[in-house]
């Protein structure tokens, strides 16, 4: 890492430079003067010489390209982005607006104190600039949700800065020879596998909250089971606790789906179906009771982008594994085509099998107050499961597959160590619609 600039030096004859705000491993980031606008700025400087690694130039590139796309109020606007040479450097610069306020880092440092009702209302504020992010296209992916980064104003606003670490989901992360991005103990376990999703963020957003909470860094934590055992240290309603846990779950299916969804169970930890819609245009039928709920989904043929993705696997893996197979099937000998040939088939073959459970399916699921049944269709073949409903543990996503490094989800009934699949091809929206109807009638159901 390179030394900062002086306080009063003059960069690129216009900026003037206040004060150190942070220095980190993504750069130096300055209070400045902008004295041709007359407005307060924040520099972020990055030293070619200082560069122990490339790739960090490659990510300070990204942000500036990522920034300059943004637009939210909690997010400090892009100004500009150039490049300064010296005589024996050349530095990089991100010009942002100036957030006011102080971090929450330094607020900690400071000693102030968080309340419950403060936390909640700092995860809201979170809760939607995630939800804005996510929603883009292609979703956008802090990977570094932690008190450095959050922007805490005097009169309660929140700004989330510092996007060295963002990454599109279209973007691999391994891209960057399989760079570890994050912060420890704030990044989610499968950030050490240089993955990350869209809730990946929401782990960092629960690790922060427990900072604020507990004055630790969640590292230092206890845990149990892999998880952050943050309750004999914090003294929390057990509806907020519950709400952490959906957010730092070590299991990305496990958390909360989306920063939408976890926004909703903020809002309300009952979850009433008049918080809750079902998506527009959905075939599905859902008709719940106190005690009974009924869900019917019906065969989405071709008309979901999922069924489709199916279909172009089936085909084109079987295409060239049944062709390239038949073609020189003849000039080897019979060994050495069931070595070679024959599990590319079977792939094909049960590739072939799934698609068509895809787009033909018909779901039928049944909680009552002793009993559960759900029932797969496809054509002629059946696949029944039931049982007690104190078997039935939650209703989760799933990951199934990876398209395009995005992850492709199914709800999953959990029912002891087993999980039953179903709907895979519907939307995202549905998918996260029914993921927390279905699991929230059941924690529902399990209740005394």
């Amino acid at each position: 890492m390179h030394d900062a600039q002086p306080v009063g030096s003059i960069i690129h004859d216009r900026y003037h430079v206040i004060s150190v705000l942070g220095q980190g491993g993504s750069g130096i980031t300055y209070a400045a003067e902008d004295r041709k606008m007359g407005t307060y700025v924040a520099l972020k400087e990055l030293s070619l010489k200082g560069l122990s690694d490339w790739k960090k130039l490659e990510l300070f590139e990204r942000e500036a390209q990522v920034l300059q796309n943004l637009d939210h109020p909690a997010i400090p606007q892009y100004l500009d982005y150039f490049q300064v040479d010296t005589t024996c450097d050349r530095y990089f610069y991100i010009v942002q607006e100036l957030a006011p306020g102080q971090s929450l880092a330094d607020l900690i440092a400071n000693g102030q104190r968080f309340s419950e009702t403060e936390a909640r209302h700092i995860a809201t504020e979170i809760l939607q600039v995630l939800t804005y992010l996510h929603s883009l296209n292609p979703p956008i992916i802090h990977r570094d949700i932690k008190p450095q980064n959050i922007i805490f104003s005097p009169d309660n606003r929140i700004s989330l800065v510092d996007f060295g670490a963002v990454q599109t989901v279209y973007q691999n992360t391994v891209a960057f020879g399989s760079t570890v991005v994050g912060t420890f103990g704030y990044m989610a376990p499968e950030q050490f596998r240089g993955k990350a999703y869209p809730n990946t963020d929401l782990y960092g957003l629960g690790a922060t909250l427990l900072t604020l909470l507990t004055h630790q860094n969640p590292g230092d934590l206890p845990q149990k089971r892999l998880r952050m055992d943050f309750r004999p240290v914090i003294n929390l309603s057990e509806t907020f606790a519950t709400w952490i846990d959906g957010l730092i779950a070590p299991l990305a299916e496990e958390r909360f789906a989306s920063a939408s969804i976890a926004l909703l169970a903020l809002s309300d930890p009952t979850l009433p179906q008049s918080l809750v819609k079902q998506p527009a245009g959905s075939s599905i039928s859902l008709q719940r009771t106190r005690n009974k709920l009924v869900l019917k989904i019906p065969p989405t043929g071709l008309r979901k982008a999922a069924a489709r993705g199916h279909i172009t696997l089936a085909l084109a893996w079987n295409a060239i594994a049944w062709l390239v197979g038949l073609t020189v099937l003849p000039f080897f000998p019979l060994a050495t085509a069931i070595v070679f040939f024959v599990p590319f088939w079977v792939i094909g073959i049960g590739i072939a099998w799934r698609t068509l459970w895809t787009i033909l399916e018909r779901v039928s699921l049944v909680i009552e107050p002793d009993r559960y049944r759900l029932e797969r269709e496809m054509l002629l073949w059946w696949r029944v499961n039931q049982g007690s409903v104190d078997e039935l543990e939650r209703v989760v996503l799933e990951t199934v597959m990876l398209r395009n490094d995005y992850p492709v989800k199914t709800l999953a009934l959990q029912v002891g160590v087993h999980s039953h699949q179903f709907g895979t091809s519907l939307s995202l929206t549905e998918k996260e619609w029914l993921q927390l109807e279905l699991d929230s009638f059941i924690q529902r159901q399990k209740q005394p």
